[in-house]
């Protein structure tokens, strides 16, 4: 006979699992659905903080003031020192808005800068810096109406628009007898025009006319005849000679002469320099006043031969109405021959005796080295 008591008995264990399983299901969706309205209810209206309870701040209150009174006095120094730190906090706080304030001002103060130098470009290419007048400055052959007229410039130009490059090369070439040009602006309305006269350097005759050069080797006049310089013998161009152009010699070698024996009479500050003579370059003549024939010799030491020429014609050497030749092409000894009373003349005169007195240009003073200078020609 079964025993159908332990069979319920088990039936029963079997079912109370099933059903525990869906209890705790049941249980699991209720606390997950009952999270889920918590969750949208938060995210619908969020949670209000929680006001303090005043009974527990007013205990809280009670028992700092408590604490406070059982502390010790605060003594004297760190009163001072906790006192310094505050007044320090306070001022670097008011340090801190100063410069957040003035950190925005920053901007403002840019936008304002830009603006106005916005504002002042336009107007001083239109309404500002407009010329009134033209100045003119320097000593020249010509009229301030020739030397405006030959800059192309009007006097209502815009000085800031106004660009002055190529200005005084167009002048150069309408104004023959200047040297040098500038052209300044002078804010806020002139405009200056500076010029240099052409000093005469030499003047040479070829193709039967002759040519007056300036110190920058400009030709100045052609068949002008009053003009004081030096004359230069032996000059040969190389090409067709016209007013205001440059002068090129056909051989090189005689532009460099001319300019450094120039160059070196200038040093020496002689005047009354007649004529130069580079038809030998080996043998360069030059005359003085009319009357004195200076043998230069080379060019070499040129400064020096100057120098010496110098001492004899102005140092009492040679009178006034003397007609000599000098001979300092060896710059040891300068070697003065007399000639006549009359004009220089190139060839030897004959008759001299050998008394004739001779100078050296360093001051010998032996008497052969008279004997030996006075034996001596100029070639």
């Amino acid at each position: 006979m079964p025993d159908f008591h332990r069979l319920n008995r088990s039936r029963t264990v079997e079912m109370s699992k099933e059903e525990l399983r869906q209890k705790l299901q049941e249980e699991t969706e209720r606390s997950q659905k009952k999270k889920r309205k918590q969750q949208t209810k938060q995210q619908q209206s969020p949670q209000k903080p929680k006001k303090p309870n005043p009974v527990t701040v007013k205990h809280q209150q009670k028992i700092t003031e408590q604490t406070k009174k059982q502390l010790p006095p605060q003594s004297p120094v760190r009163k001072k020192r906790e006192q310094e730190a505050k007044r320090l906090a306070e001022k670097e706080m008011r340090e801190k808005a100063k410069r957040r304030k003035r950190g925005s001002n920053v901007v403002y103060y840019i936008m304002l800068s830009i603006l106005a130098v916005i504002i002042f470009s336009i107007l001083s290419v239109t309404v500002l810096f407009n010329a009134e007048r033209i100045i003119v400055e320097g000593e020249s052959d010509y009229t301030d109406e020739q030397i405006i007229a030959a800059s192309g410039l009007h006097g209502d130009e815009n000085l800031v628009r106004l660009s002055t490059a190529g200005i005084p090369e167009r002048m150069l070439e309408k104004l023959v007898t200047l040297d040098s040009v500038s052209v300044e602006k002078v804010f806020p309305t002139t405009i200056k025009i500076k010029v240099t006269r052409s000093v005469p350097m030499v003047s040479f005759s070829y193709g039967g006319k002759n040519y007056v050069i300036s110190h920058i080797g400009r030709v100045m006049y052609i068949n002008y005849d009053d003009v004081d310089c030096m004359h230069v013998i032996g000059y040969k161009p190389a090409e067709s000679v016209i007013v205001g152009s440059f002068i090129k010699a056909e051989n090189e070698e005689q532009d460099k002469l001319v300019q450094q024996i120039s160059a070196a009479v200038e040093k020496a500050a002689l005047t009354d320099i007649t004529s130069l003579d580079i038809t030998d370059t080996l043998d360069l003549i030059m005359t003085y006043d009319g009357r004195v024939e200076i043998h230069l010799g080379s060019i070499l030491q040129i400064d020096e031969k100057m120098r010496m020429v110098k001492e004899l014609l102005y140092n009492g050497y040679i009178e006034d109405t003397e007609y000599v030749t000098l001979n300092v092409s060896d710059t040891s000894r300068a070697i003065q021959r007399p000639i006549t009373t009359a004009p220089v003349i190139t060839a030897p005169v004959a008759g001299e005796s050998d008394d004739e007195s001779s100078e050296d240009g360093e001051g010998s003073e032996d008497g052969e080295n008279a004997d030996e200078n006075a034996d001596t020609t100029a070639e």
